[in-house]
């Protein structure tokens, strides 16, 4: 687990000051490193947590250790294409599980043919990322989907701004 930010309490999503926290799954650190860059642009210090797999990224939601003591995500950042489980598997799992059903699970994916959105929806993924080939357009859809989820969609107990 690499943390990019402070780590909260373990059994809270939402900080003392309502931040939410944000789990990235994808293997390819590239990625992960404009997605931090895009959350941090927002300007919001939310918590921020990568894991490089599927596998991982189960472990961490169900506080299996080495990660007994992991924050619950708010957000999910979901890669399709990893090696080992794949991130619409995860997906399932996630969506499966009455424990973790309601974390907003956003897949970050460079498939864009509409099987794969389709079956997302499906397996009830609550936005579908394209991965653009430039950096600048997928950096700027991460902010988008970023300022979206941490300012449009309305938690519960949670004022954020993201500019």
């Amino acid at each position: 687990m690499k943390l990019v930010k402070d780590s909260l309490p373990a059994d809270e999503n939402l900080s003392s000051d309502n931040k939410i926290t944000i789990l990235l799954v994808d293997d390819d650190p590239d990625c992960r490193m404009l997605a931090r860059d895009a959350i941090a642009n927002c300007r919001v210090e939310n918590r921020v947590y990568e894991v490089s797999n599927a596998d991982e990224a189960l472990r961490f939601l169900q506080r299996i250790p080495p990660y007994d003591k992991a924050p619950r995500p708010g957000l999910i950042y979901l890669d399709i294409e990893m090696p080992g489980l794949d991130g619409m598997t995860l997906l399932k799992k996630i969506k499966a599980d009455p424990n973790l059903r309601d974390i907003t699970t956003v897949m970050m994916t460079g498939l864009s043919d509409e099987q794969h959105i389709r079956v997302a929806a499906a397996s009830g993924a609550n936005s579908y990322t394209v991965k653009d080939a430039s950096a600048d357009k997928f950096l700027r859809t991460l902010l988008d989907s970023t300022n979206y989820w941490l300012t449009v969609h309305q938690y519960p107990g949670v004022k954020t701004k993201c500019g």
